[in-house]
């Protein structure tokens, strides 16, 4: 038992504990608090304002915030993304609706009268297209940054398993060859064995051999 728990000390599947017996407990591993979003982005105004939205720190463990801590043990969908930052998953008033006014209209006109049209569209609906567009830079923004972290937690994980797979080989190795010593140490001890008894048996029968 002391040689396992030896074993299990140097791949540092339990510590030593201060009672100096050898004996163990398990390390457990706390998983790495998973990356948290630091920025939020306001709501975009249902009437054209002036330019001034940006992305605002956030804090995830405020239940007034209305977010919830983001973790990455799944794919998000667009739509959750947009949630956890805040941003309208809506085609009005956001940069989608600006692509519908380019869609509106036929895509084999020529670039500057299919231009034209539309900014005739956006003046004609009272559309203030530097918000629009503001919105648009602040999704890439935040997709960029989701994207960012997302790459990071989940890198993190797949490390800190490989680490755990490479600590389990090398137990895996151990015992193997351990198992192979004792395999062997077993047959050289029951050929010892088989010889000594051999030994005995052949001197009882020499004298319990009829003349």
């Amino acid at each position: 038992m002391s040689k396992m728990i030896s074993m299990l000390e140097k791949f540092r599947i339990v510590e030593k504990t201060g009672n100096g017996n050898g004996e163990g407990v398990v390390n457990k591993e706390k998983k790495p608090e998973e990356p948290i979003l630091t920025q939020k982005v306001s709501d975009i105004n249902k009437q054209p304002q002036s330019n001034s939205h940006e992305l605002k720190p956030s804090n995830r463990e405020d239940n007034k915030s209305g977010f919830e801590r983001m973790n990455y043990d799944k794919n998000k969908s667009i739509e959750e993304i947009y949630a956890a930052y805040e941003l309208e998953n809506s085609n009005i008033n956001t940069i989608f609706m600006l692509g519908n006014f380019i869609n509106a209209l036929p895509e084999n006109l020529p670039y500057a009268v299919h231009k034209a049209s539309v900014m005739n569209i956006i003046n004609a609906s009272n559309t203030n297209i530097n918000i629009l567009m503001s919105d648009g830079e602040r999704r890439l923004k935040a997709l960029n940054e989701f994207a960012r972290d997302y790459n990071n937690a989940v890198t993190s994980t797949i490390y800190k398993h490989k680490e755990e797979i490479n600590k389990l080989k090398q137990m895996i190795d151990y015992y193997e060859e351990e198992i192979l010593a004792k395999q062997k140490m077993l047959e050289e001890q029951n050929n010892i064995i088989k010889y000594e008894t051999q030994r005995i048996n052949n001197i009882m029968s020499f004298f319990k051999k009829e003349e």
